[in-house]
């Protein structure tokens, strides 16, 4: 977040995702996709030839999504300029147009005095195996496919999926049919960052899964597969123990193993 002197006031910019809630780039890309398609091409990076004035317009219409200008207000800042300008404004809230570049691994997270957590079939190895061989698993069905849906197509059902997808992922221990319901609203106003690297981060737990599972199966697994599937073995080997508490819970907490391939 930028704070900036203009026109005699502080005004306040957002330029970073963690500035932004999920409900505020729906609105964002609601905007988008109502735009004339010459507009949408220019934003796509077609390089399609467009009026200088609708860039212009454009350009103030975004920078008063992500700060506190007023329209009018930016109308009496100069267009360029290494300060204080308005494609100065624009070029560090434009980033919103996409996705972000890096996420964080987010493997719970706190919200509104809540905290939630990854479901737990993600979390290891005997969870993702119960995950994908059970096609009834709703969670995750429906969760593959809001990933699918989660594209980089500016329009606000994008943010939806991905609100929804949130919702089914992190747990705060109440998961019935509303629960979740309840989740998804509420996670619109979670920051942009936790929301894309939820997607991010189970987009990634589901690809080291199935490559694991696809290289375990062969002849001669690979040394990485064999250590993973050693310590996975000695893991189900000490929940038969009743002595060694300590070193049994040593090993079961030993979540997201599957990461550190």
């Amino acid at each position: 977040m930028l704070r900036l002197k203009a026109n005699g006031s502080t005004k306040n910019l957002k330029d970073e995702f963690i500035d932004v809630t999920l409900n505020e780039l729906s609105n964002a890309y609601k905007y988008v996709g109502a735009s004339s398609p010459e507009l949408k091409r220019y934003l796509l990076n077609d390089n399609d030839a467009i009026d200088d004035n609708k860039i212009f317009e454009h350009k103030l219409y975004w920078i008063s999504l992500f700060s506190d200008f007023t329209i009018e207000e930016l109308r009496l800042i100069p267009l360029e300029g290494d300060s204080l300008s308005v494609d100065w404004l624009y070029n560090h809230c434009k980033l919103f147009l996409k996705q972000p570049e890096s996420y964080v691994e987010l493997k719970e997270f706190k919200h509104k005095g809540n905290k939630y957590k990854i479901i737990e079939p993600l979390k290891t190895i005997g969870g993702a195996k119960m995950l994908f061989g059970n096609a009834n698993f709703r969670q995750f069905m429906i969760g593959s496919q809001l990933t699918n849906m989660v594209s980089d197509q500016k329009n606000e059902r994008c943010i939806e999926s991905l609100k929804q997808l949130f919702a089914l992922l992190y747990t705060d221990g109440k998961d019935s049919s509303d629960d979740v319901i309840h989740r998804s609203k509420a996670f619109g106003e979670v920051n942009a960052l936790y929301g894309w690297s939820a997607y991010f981060f189970f987009a990634e737990l589901v690809k080291k899964y199935k490559d694991f599972f696809s290289l375990s199966t062969i002849k001669n697994p690979p040394a990485k597969i064999q250590r993973v599937l050693a310590i996975q073995l000695l893991k189900q080997s000490l929940l038969k123990i009743t002595f060694g508490k300590l070193s049994q819970l040593k090993w079961l907490n030993q979540e997201f193993l599957i990461l550190k391939m």
